[in-house]
């Protein structure tokens, strides 16, 4: 029986057998297909953790970048601006065949199906290019996100529907998926449950799961029931997503008490000019002081500064932008541009502590924490004097975006390494290359050549040993450039 359309809520109705179309089963077939490959090919992430990532990681991320384009594709909404998005995510999903960087792999593994998630979204909204993002943006992507839940139930009526016989001379197909699903819920939430009520009750079912573990073990039966959950959530994620939407833009015309406004912006103007003041002799810092510590707590003071204020800053600006008086707009200006001293001010100390004590992972997504942040304020303090109106959060997004996918192009260890060593040969240089022990085989080739150009006076080999082994033990998938 054809499914039925909910054209207010977009969402499949289902009544009796839901009908497969041959898009969704192909992409059925690709859900299944990506949670094969996860069970096969990057089952070792949970014991190797972000190693375990190379080429199989690059396949996988394609694949599934590839699964929400297609029907963007056949849809009739791709564009070509729809490349500003789809390149860097293609660039992400590219580094875990670069490098073996486990700084970067690790923070991919949680920020790249977000962002699959907002600009797959943001692919399949009416008029795209032509919305502003704002609250009422931001609130219906929430709404979209969790309208994912609501499809594993339908995504289980499809795929069962695609199990099942049509016509009655299919019932041993029938009484086979129904003792499999049988035997799937009594070992894994009945028996289990019946078992810690009673343990006289356990004992007497033990030999059982000793006849099983003798044939499957615990690591075959958890990669079986992984691939039974992963493949209906992200046909959920396809079923969620995959599809055009649309919402009433209610950010036209709002406008912020400018009396209020004015008042808060004034404030912490006031406040800032104020311990600009003050600060003025200390401010731009020409040197640190001799101990790590006061030099750490007077770092990562201005850094943790740049951090707050900025994101308190870019708030401010944008729920006050172009929505309040024009008095007030000026005052919005001057801070802009009092917010962008002060990071400039945090950006030099930080500048000042990579010199003294050399690059870590930490320092050196500091330091482009801050080439970010200034970006963004140049941005904002040239969006004041523009006739059009900035749309701010999605500038501040696909900033992010860009930035963030080059970031992970580049070969930021090497980088590390070849600085700290570059910045070790200063006589006044405090920095203690050993402490470089925690970059990844990524640089193992440049560290055996500055030992044996005499450049690193630590004993380095039980690190190239650990290297050497780490590489031995890797699959072929699990391989980089």
């Amino acid at each position: 029986m054809p499914e039925q359309i909910d054209t207010q809520n977009e969402q499949p109705i289902i009544k009796e057998r839901p009908a497969l179309s041959r898009t969704l089963i192909i992409n059925m077939i690709w859900s299944l297909g990506l949670s094969l490959f996860w069970v096969v090919f990057i089952w070792n992430f949970w014991d190797k953790g972000p190693y375990a990532l190379g080429v199989n990681a690059t396949v996988f991320f394609i694949a599934l970048l590839a699964m929400f384009i297609r029907p963007l594709y056949y849809h009739r909404q791709y564009g070509k601006k729809d490349l500003y998005w789809i390149i860097p995510l293609g660039l992400i999903a590219l580094s875990f065949l670069l490098y073996d960087n486990p700084f970067i792999k690790i923070v991919n593994v949680f920020v790249y199906p977000l962002l699959i998630f907002l600009f797959v979204n943001y692919g399949f909204l009416k008029d795209k290019e032509k919305r502003y993002w704002g609250t009422t943006f931001i609130a219906n992507f929430f709404s979209r996100f969790f309208s994912l839940f609501g499809q594993i139930g339908i995504a289980l009526k499809y795929y069962i529907a695609m199990l099942s016989p049509k016509q009655r001379k299919g019932t041993a197909r029938q009484v086979v998926l129904g003792l499999v699903l049988m035997l799937a819920i009594a070992f894994i939430v009945v028996i289990p449950l019946l078992s810690s009520a009673d343990p006289v009750f356990g004992d007497k079912l033990a030999f059982v799961y000793d006849l099983v573990r003798r044939y499957i073990s615990e690591s075959a039966m958890a990669k079986i029931i992984f691939f039974l959950v992963f493949s209906p959530l992200l046909f959920s994620s396809f079923l969620a997503w995959a599809r055009e939407f649309d919402y009433e833009d209610k950010e036209k015309g709002i406008q912020v008490d400018s009396i209020v406004a004015g008042i808060v912006l004034g404030g912490v103007l006031i406040l800032y000019l104020l311990f600009l003041w003050i600060q003025i002799k200390r401010l731009w810092v020409g040197s640190l002081p001799f101990e790590f510590r006061e030099t750490e707590t007077l770092v990562k003071s201005g850094f943790w500064q740049l951090f707050f204020l900025t994101g308190l800053n870019t708030l401010l600006y944008f729920f006050t932008y172009r929505k309040t008086s024009a008095s007030v707009q000026k005052i919005l200006t001057v801070f802009t541009a009092a917010s962008l001293l002060l990071l400039a001010s945090a950006g030099q100390r930080v500048a000042l502590y990579v010199i003294n004590y050399g690059f870590s992972y930490e320092k050196f997504f500091a330091s482009y924490t801050v080439l970010y942040s200034a970006i963004l304020f140049v941005w904002l303090l040239y969006s004041m004097f523009r006739k059009e109106r900035a749309n701010i959060f999605k500038f501040l997004v696909f900033l992010f975006l860009w930035m963030y996918a080059i970031v992970t192009v580049l070969p930021v260890e090497q980088f590390i390494m070849r600085s700290n060593v570059a910045l070790s040969k200063r006589s006044e240089s405090r920095i203690r290359l050993y402490e470089l022990t925690m970059l990844s085989p990524d640089v193992l080739d440049l560290v055996k050549r500055y030992r044996n150009e005499g450049l690193l006076k630590e004993d380095w080999q039980p690190w190239i040993d650990e290297q050497e082994k780490r590489l031995a033990e890797k699959r072929w998938y699990e391989y980089n450039f």
